[in-house]
């Protein structure tokens, strides 16, 4: 009978878990933390019903399994020894019935880890993806977009194994080896103590290969790491273009070839890496009953034991060497799912930098006068402050363009409008409120930003307008599309609004864009308009259409402009003129072209001696 019938359900390996790789890696010199698995548990409380449930069943089909050996005694000792058949037929469906029965609990068992696995991985999902929007600009921008991505599914997928594997295979592994070893005590202790002999035989071999494989699956992640990088570099569209402009196919194939065959052999050495333990188990797992039947065949000779004990000894010691081997890896797994958790926990016990205010906004009332008052602002907080004591009033209804060389602030003082960010000292106010007293929703949703690279969903055309405003009717969607001169376009493309963009809107001009970024923001009806404006690389047909597009936007509401344009310049009502997070000058184009100083050098130097189109009075 031997490993076959272990209710542990050995598997081979490092202890029959089957712990990601990428997952196992992070228990490399992770260290117990009982703060961490307290937190872990504590995930569980909402489904305590289900989790009382396993643990019941488990210690119910723990029991069932001892009952076949402890049958088989019976039909041995009682029935065919005794010659009684009526008897061995009844006990042999009575064997039948309880391994019916511990099937069909083992089902709802593993339904009910499962369900609770993947409500707490749903629970985490959600907590981390809602956490992550909390996160100010800064935070995305010094953090690698495929690490969140990594956190949000693999970190969180590999709870459902934390849950399914680690804690039921640890109660259940537990459950059996008490019961077996307690009723074979009860039944016989010293063949107990001789099958345990035994024991530490394979339960040693089994820690060393456990640390190869670990070793060896360390290797394997970072090379599957350095290989994700070259696909997502390589196979994004971006990267397909750079690849097929340089010709660069087979400099990417012989790249992508050595990674591969490495990751061939590691995962082929590793494969072999227990090999040579199922071999040793395989022989203790033959000297256990070999060592009974010998011993306890001794002992029936001498008329001192029965038949049948022997031979339900044998199928006890079989089911108790499987969960032995498999706590021996357990460490293994506990210190992956606390490194799983402290990622986790890591990142949700990040505080927001904004937070939400206590006040929402009625949108009609809201003129839109916006106030920058001292404003201060650091990315970093021993760093050089990107604004510097900033003091600007923008009336309500008026076109303000911001000019100056890269670098100068112009994007962070944007930034600061729709709380991306907030001030590291002064304050930004809105009709007189400051900002941080607002709702943020309330004070997004009169806020519209036109970045000088829209970001289009890869959806269809109308999900990414009403992106802005879900519950716009048609006849909106049209007449904001048709005020930025794109509606035309939409309606000639093959499936019209519900066209697919492609990724990052590829299918689509820069012009069109733009055209398209404009009508999402004039669907959402902002008081507030903040615009990166970038026409400098568009024909001029193009750019006329977006100018014209331009227009309506920017009619009777409150405008914040990163000014590329002369004709953006020309048509602010104020230009403020910043260098190194400062603002050096405020005044109309002839005001300022008439003072001297940075804007009329800048002047001269880009549209005196730019061609009209190429011209940009001003970087980002």
């Amino acid at each position: 009978m031997g490993m076959g019938m272990s209710g542990g359900g050995w598997s081979g390996g490092s202890g029959g878990y089957h712990m990601p790789p990428e997952a196992r890696e992070l228990a490399r010199g992770e260290r117990f933390d009982r703060d961490i698995v307290r937190r872990a548990l504590g995930s569980f409380r909402p489904y305590l019903g289900a989790c009382a449930g396993i643990v019941v069943l488990l210690g119910i089909t723990s029991v069932l399994g001892v009952l076949p050996p402890l049958l088989t005694r019976q039909i041995i000792d009682r029935g065919i020894l005794a010659h009684d058949f009526p008897f061995v037929l009844r006990y042999t469906l009575i064997v039948l019935g309880v391994a019916a029965a511990s099937g069909l609990l083992g089902v709802a068992q593993n339904y009910l880890s499962n369900l609770v696995g993947q409500r707490v991985m749903a629970d985490f999902r959600q907590r981390l993806f809602e956490h992550l929007h909390t996160q100010p600009l800064r935070f995305f921008t010094t953090t690698r977009s495929g690490e969140l991505v990594s956190r949000v599914t693999n970190d969180v997928g590999a709870i459902q194994t934390v849950v399914t594997t680690t804690l039921v295979s640890l109660i259940s592994n537990v459950l059996i080896i008490a019961t077996t070893v307690g009723v074979m005590f009860a039944a016989n202790w010293r063949l107990t103590l001789l099958a345990l002999v035994v024991v530490p035989a394979f339960v040693a071999p089994t820690q060393r290969v456990g640390r190869v494989r670990q070793d060896l699956q360390r290797r394997i992640q970072q090379n599957l790491a350095g290989m994700t990088g070259q696909l997502a570099e390589t196979l994004g569209i971006s990267g397909v273009l750079l690849v097929k402009a340089f010709a660069g196919e087979e400099r990417e194939a012989a790249r992508f070839a050595a990674r591969n065959a490495e990751l061939r052999d590691l995962q082929v050495r590793q494969g072999l890496a227990g090999r040579w333990l199922f071999m040793w188990i395989g022989l203790f797992s033959a000297v256990g009953p070999a060592l009974l039947y010998g011993y306890g065949g001794w002992l029936f000779i001498q008329h001192r034991i029965q038949l049948g004990t022997i031979v339900a000894f044998v199928a006890l010691i079989g089911r108790l060497y499987g969960p032995l081997g498999q706590l021996v890896q357990l460490h293994v797994n506990v210190l992956t799912s606390v490194a799983l958790f402290r990622r986790i926990f890591g990142l949700l016990d990040r505080e927001p930098e904004v937070r939400d205010g206590p006040t929402v906004l009625a949108p009609q009332a809201v003129r839109g006068a916006v106030a920058f008052e001292g404003v201060v602002f650091r990315y970093e907080d021993e760093g050089e402050p990107v604004l510097r004591g900033v003091d600007l009033a923008v009336p309500p209804g008026r076109l303000v363009a911001l000019v100056g060389p890269s670098g100068a602030g112009k994007t962070t003082l944007m930034h600061l409008v729709p709380r991306f960010y907030d001030p590291t000292a002064g304050r930004v106010t809105l009709d007189g409120a400051d900002l941080r007293d607002l709702r943020l929703a309330s004070l997004r949703s009169q806020t519209g930003l036109v970045p000088q690279e829209p970001f289009l969903l890869h959806d269809t055309v109308r999900a990414n307008l009403v992106y802005a405003r879900p519950e716009a009717s048609d006849a909106e969607l049209e007449a904001a599309c048709r005020a930025a001169q794109i509606h035309e376009v939409i309606a000639a493309l093959p499936q019209g609004y519900e066209t697919l963009v492609g990724e990052r809107g590829y299918r689509l001009s820069g012009g069109e864009k733009q055209r398209l970024a404009i009508a999402r923001v004039l669907l959402r009806a902002p008081r507030i308009v903040l615009l990166d404006e970038a026409t400098s690389s568009l024909d001029t047909l193009a750019e006329r259409q977006v100018q014209a597009a331009l227009e309506h936007l920017l009619d009777g509401r409150t405008a914040l402009v990163i000014a590329h344009r002369l004709s953006t310049v020309l048509a602010a009502d104020q230009i403020v003129v910043m260098r190194d997070g400062c603002i050096e000058a405020v005044g109309r184009h002839h005001e300022l072209l008439a003072a001297g100083g940075l804007y009329a050098r800048l002047y001269r130097e880009q549209f005196e001696t730019a061609p009209p189109r190429a011209a940009a009075l001003a970087g980002d």
